[in-house]
């Protein structure tokens, strides 16, 4: 950390144990608190560290965008479900609408929605039809190696980013968490009242979403990106009732029980309540060098830009299993030869 920022990592941990224990541990840092909404938004900080820290005026804001994307997406799950189109909704847009008191709390980027394989362009031509295409972004040397999900599906008017998703997530996780895992054990959500229109969707069972926020904070290699997912965790761990023994068998199957491992011990450092056996002096020899130095990183508040070469020993080390990690640089060189796009074949782009 450095002096600049006006706070160490004792101040940003201290705001990460808020968040896990819902306890107020007292006065507050400003500096911290300050980089903390800049990291998970200022409405979501405004709500797990207590009213009237946050900068009132950047909640205010936050939350009104937040409002306008939330009803955004409402809207597009609306058309879906009239449709009669199977689907489960996940991260961002069902954490609002249930770990949080009011969806505005929770900033939705992306809608995240995940259909079964043979949904998918009956899904991409409903809305191709009102408008949506699939907006390009810009991709590493190797192209698009998901086949998880695609590029961002975009509304005419922008308002409503729609990733879809054919896996819950990328592989190796869909080994075991599969499509018709997460529909079979799904729960049903119903948001009464003027802001939710009557709208009832599914989202994943808590284990399931612990799951999800461990391997894409994984996705994320543990940096700025995962801040939210951390968060999630945190206050799912507190609320709701994830099995954490079924979550480590879906990790064994699925060969993701190292970055679980990781995104647990790091869960325990900030506060949260988990057995020992997934303590961070029980990781592999080859992890605790750079768990330590992302653990820094998260209680120090993401102080500095992560560089390529450290990015990739944090991927290799912490982040995958080392077969996982051979298997992603095989696909990548593939990649190098013949790129993909993110894009359905035949699908209409912005």
């Amino acid at each position: 950390m450095t002096a600049s920022r006006g706070y160490g990592k004792a101040e940003g941990l201290a705001l990460w144990r808020r968040v896990a224990t819902g306890e107020d541990a007292g006065a507050a840092d400003a500096a911290a608190i300050a980089r903390f909404a800049e990291i998970i938004t200022p409405a979501l900080a405004d709500h797990l560290l207590g009213p009237g820290l946050a900068d009132a005026e950047a909640v205010a804001q936050s939350r009104l965008v937040n409002r306008f994307n939330a009803a955004a997406q409402r809207a597009a799950l609306l058309r879906i479900s009239a449709a009669g189109i199977d689907h489960v909704v996940l991260k961002g847009f069902a954490f609002a609408h249930t770990l949080y008191p009011a969806p505005e709390i929770r900033t939705i980027g992306d809608l995240d929605i995940l259909v079964r394989a043979a949904d998918r362009d009956r899904l991409i031509a409903l809305l191709a039809g009102e408008g949506y295409a699939f907006r390009a972004l810009p991709r590493p040397p190797w192209g698009f190696i998901s086949t998880a999900s695609y590029m961002p599906f975009v509304s005419a008017d922008g308002a409503c980013n729609l990733d879809i998703h054919i896996h819950p997530d990328c592989w190796p996780a869909y080994r075991s968490l599969t499509t018709e895992l997460v529909f079979a054990q799904a729960r049903t959500v119903t948001i009464d009242g003027d802001s939710g229109g009557g709208l009832v969707f599914r989202m994943p069972c808590d284990t399931q979403a612990l799951v999800l926020c461990a391997t894409n904070a994984a996705k994320d290699k543990f940096g700025i990106f995962a801040a939210r997912k951390i968060a999630d965790a945190l206050v799912l761990l507190r609320r709701g009732q994830p099995d954490v023994a079924a979550a480590e068998g879906l990790a064994k199957i699925g060969r993701f029980r190292l970055p679980l491992h990781v995104f647990f011990a790091l869960l325990r450092e900030l506060g949260a309540e988990l057995p020992a056996r997934w303590a961070a002096d029980a990781l592999p020899a080859r992890a605790r060098g750079e768990f330590a130095r992302l653990l820094a990183d998260t209680v120090g508040l993401y102080p500095a830009e992560p560089q390529p070469l450290a990015t990739l020993r944090r991927e290799l080390t912490v982040c995958t299993e080392p077969s996982v990690g051979l298997a992603n640089g095989l696909r990548r060189l593939a990649g190098l030869v013949r790129p993909g796009s993110g894009i359905p074949d035949g699908a209409r782009t912005a």
